[in-house]
């Protein structure tokens, strides 16, 4: 049986990047329009497929949520983490969190990973959920890449700026992309993680 879509996951998505649209012209920093613009669409098309994705309200709020860690830097945060972590490090942990839980839910509703299998089979099964949530990170990456080429010094996703060099110990665009990659992992195997031994999807 086909599920339905709850109508109110979007419209309140939709609400808190229209917030955001708000905020970054009032504190003048309108990169973060392009920014909410974009996740704006992302969310649309994960609400238009949000059956064939097997998602549920939590997780698709989860996803927003990570969203709005990003759309956070309208107030400098990945200039100046409010936290020990730097911002950019976080947003990248909290977003492969939401891309491991978004696999992993899919494979096991899907019944990919549960169902009579060995421990092996299920192991390797996980691994490539992993290996997956990973691609997502990779893609988000690219993106940054092409923003830079495209676009060059600024604010977001589709800028370069400080959240591209500083680290928690060395401010080098080397060490931030290898920081990036090792929170990218940790993130996705946390959701992993969580979703087989919290949620119990088993």
């Amino acid at each position: 049986m086909k599920q339905k879509r709850p109508l109110w996951v979007f419209v309140l998505s939709l609400a808190v990047f229209l917030g955001f649209i708000v905020i970054a012209f009032v504190n003048n920093v309108k990169d973060y329009v392009n920014d909410s613009v974009f996740m704006i669409f992302i969310l649309a098309f994960l609400y238009t497929t949000y059956n064939s994705f097997k998602l549920k309200p939590w997780i698709f709020l989860l996803i927003t949520f990570a969203f709005a860690l990003h759309n956070l830097g309208i107030f400098g945060y990945y200039n100046v983490s409010p936290v020990f972590l730097q911002w950019d490090h976080i947003t990248h942990l909290v977003g492969e969190f939401a891309a491991g839980v978004f696999v992993y839910n899919f494979f096991f509703v899907s019944g990919i990973l549960n169902g009579k299998k060995n421990k092996m089979e299920k192991f390797n099964i996980i691994l490539f959920i992993v290996l997956a949530a990973l691609g997502i990170g990779v893609f988000v990456e690219f993106m940054e890449f092409y923003g830079y080429l495209a676009f060059g010094e600024g604010l977001g996703i589709f800028g370069h700026g400080l959240g591209d060099i500083n680290t928690e110990f060395i401010n080098s665009e080397w060490f931030n992309t290898m920081f990036d990659l090792m929170y990218n992992f940790a993130g996705a195997l946390m959701g992993v993680l969580f979703c087989r031994y919290v949620v119990k999807y088993k």
